[in-house]
């Protein structure tokens, strides 16, 4: 099966620039989710970012996923959390959200703390960094959860190009930085990724 596309919205953008770059995303590939990171803005400001862009998202079905307190996501409408932090954190999120609301599970330290993590009923499992390039030793462990275990996997890859990205067996690619930038236009860029990922181990 196809790895499916995960999005990471970048931190630094606005939301008119966010909703042009999803309708060239969705121009070109099915894209199951979307990871609006927060990065330095304010509360108020990643509101409203939110609020912006996350109907037209769910409006083609796309899974919204937000940073941040449980709370918020009942408050803005989202699908979801994105839990970055340790085992406690993930703990605190399936038990106030879970089974209404998607949790998922980053910051993995290593197999012992994906196993924990998982081991806590999230909806994903997500190796790898929010930006930057691919790191081998994530990459590693993405290709061991995949194939020993039942709890879906993101592979992040927010440097990816057609010619670099592969899901090592995992349910989908966190694709975010190049994609968002890409020079020959995002609805290229992600067709290529697509037809790539076809092919991808």
């Amino acid at each position: 099966m196809t790895a499916q596309i995960f999005l990471i919205v970048p931190d630094q953008i606005d939301a008119p620039t966010c909703l042009t770059r999803l309708d060239e995303a969705l121009a070109a590939s099915p894209v199951a989710a979307m990871l609006m990171t927060r990065g330095q803005r304010s509360e108020g400001a990643y509101k409203a970012l939110v609020k912006a862009v996350a109907p037209r998202a769910q409006a083609a079905g796309v899974a919204v996923l937000i940073e941040g307190d449980p709370g918020l996501v009942r408050m803005l409408g989202a699908d979801g959390l994105h839990v970055h932090g340790g085992v406690n954190d993930v703990k605190a999120a399936t038990a106030a959200l879970k089974p209404d609301f998607i949790v998922g599970a980053g910051q993995i330290a290593s197999r012992h703390d994906a196993m924990s993590k998982g081991e806590l009923g999230p909806d994903y499992i997500f190796f790898g960094p929010l930006s930057g390039p691919r790191d081998p030793e994530q990459r590693e462990m993405a290709r061991w959860w995949a194939g020993i275990m039942e709890v879906p996997s993101v592979l992040s890859d927010p440097a990816a190009t057609a010619d670099s990205v592969t899901a090592e067996g995992g349910d989908f690619v966190g694709l975010g930085d190049s994609l968002w930038a890409a020079p020959e236009g995002v609805t290229a860029r992600l067709a290529a990724i697509s037809k790539a990922l076809e092919t991808s181990p």
